[in-house]
């Protein structure tokens, strides 16, 4: 089972100060990536409309280096409407892998050709998303992102896990016995075992790491 820390930014210090909290507990930290289009909220780097932040230029332009990039991996959740657009920047900034939410574009294709060569690929979709929508691109990813909930809650922490997730996480296993299969959305203490059991690979996890107690202590009560 590998534990992966997510986090939403508001800024690009609140993007030191998380990654500074996990840099020496895990190898590797999930980004959400929100422009306001598929959910409710915007984060960094496109806390505005019409421009995106500085600090995030200045490392596309590897005028400087993501955040404790020696020490921590990171992989990059685009929840954003035709993340073809970007998907070049986040590759510049060294993410590890990246993830598109599939409801987002309608050309997934453009990502494939984007990413595919470059870094792992994975698609994310939501609870209500058939899963017929991952054949026509089966062979191209490696990562099937299954969120906890529907795409009317995406962006939402706290959201409680969705109980249909394990009946398509079962599916998903079955059809796509070789791919990783990683959880995110709604993940505790509680329901962590069902959902491997059920044939999940990775469990992205937020609130319960960051809302109480230590980030350590929380991490390690997962592992045990």
């Amino acid at each position: 089972m590998e534990i992966i820390p997510a986090i939403t930014l508001k800024d690009y210090a609140d993007l030191e100060d998380k990654l500074s909290q996990v840099a020496t507990l895990v190898p590797l930290v999930q980004i959400d990536v929100n422009d306001g289009s598929l959910t409710p909220i915007r984060s960094w780097p496109y806390q505005s409309s019409n421009k995106q932040d500085a600090f995030f230029d200045a490392i596309i332009r590897e005028e400087q280096g993501f955040p404790f990039w020696q020490d921590l991996e990171f992989e990059v959740h685009l929840m954003v409407r035709e993340p073809e657009r970007i998907i070049s920047d986040w590759i510049a900034t060294g993410a590890s892998r990246i993830i598109v939410q599939i409801e987002g574009t309608e050309h997934f294709e453009k990502s494939v050709g984007a990413v595919a060569e470059r870094v792992p690929l994975g698609a994310s979709l939501a609870l209500d998303t058939s899963n017929q929508v991952l054949e026509p691109i089966a062979n191209d990813i490696s990562i099937i992102q299954c969120m906890g909930w529907e795409l009317s809650h995406l962006g939402r922490q706290g959201v409680p896990l969705n109980e249909g997730v394990f009946d398509k996480i079962r599916a998903l296993r079955q059809k796509y016995p070789e791919h990783i299969i990683e959880v995110d959305g709604g993940v505790t203490l509680e329901n962590a075992p069902r959902l491997l059991e059920a044939g999940a690979s990775r469990l992205a996890v937020t609130s319960a790491l960051w809302r109480e107690g230590s980030l350590r202590e929380n991490l390690a009560k997962f592992k045990v």
